[in-house]
C-alpha cells in the first residue's frame, strides 16, 4: 500500500527482517515522506534508530534508546541540528531537527531529562549544542502527558 502512494509499481516483496515489516518503521518512513518531498540517506538512516517525536509540520526529534544509538545519533548529526544531553546523569542523546528548532529547545530538554536517569521531580541541566555552539538550560523532566501524543 505504501508503494503505491508514493508512485512504486510492482515492488519486490518484503523479505523476514525487511525494515518495512517493521510497524514503528513504516510509521516513521510514512511521515517522512509526509513531511520532507526529498529525504536524504540520513534522513532514511535515523529512521532505524531511537524515538521519534513530530514537535510541528517543521520539526522532528530522536531520543536515542542506547548507547550504540547515542553513539549513531551524534554521528549522523548535520551542522544544523541541535542536539542535547542530560549534563549530570547517563541518559540519551536528544537530536532536534527542522526549521525553527529554537522554540522547541525546552521542551526538548525537559524530554532529554525524561527519558535520562535524572529524578523524576527535579530540576536538572540540559546541554545544548548546536554546531560549535553550547550552552545549559536548567529545567525539570517533561511530564509524560506532554509528550506521548507527538509520538511516531
Amino acid at each position: 500500500q505504501m508503494a503505491k502512494e508514493f508512485g512504486i509499481e510492482d515492488p519486490p516483496n518484503a523479505g523476514g527482517g525487511c525494515l518495512l515489516t517493521d510497524p514503528a518503521f513504516s510509521l516513521r518512513a510514512k511521515d517522512l515522506f509526509k513531511h520532507i518531498e526529498t529525504p536524504t540517506t540520513n534522513d532514511i538512516d535515523l529512521l532505524k534508530i531511537g524515538r521519534h517525536f513530530r514537535l510541528d509540520e517543521n520539526v522532528k526529534l530522536i531520543v536515542g534508546r542506547n548507547k550504540d544509538e547515542n553513539e549513531m545519533i551524534k554521528v549522523l548529526a548535520l551542522p544544523n541540528d541541535i542536539l542535547l544531553e542530560d549534563k549530570e546523569n547517563v541518559g540519551p542523546t536528544v537530536l532536534l531537527r527542522g526549521d525553527s528548532t529554537g522554540k522547541h529547545v525546552e521542551f526538548s530538554a525537559s524530554v532529554t531529562l525524561r527519558y535520562s536517569d535524572a529524578p523524576k521531580n527535579e530540576t536538572g541541566v540540559v546541554t545544548v549544542h548546536k554546531n560549535e555552539d553550547g550552552r545549559e538550560i536548567s529545567t525539570k523532566p517533561a511530564e509524560e502527558t506532554s509528550y506521548i501524543k507527538l509520538r511516531i
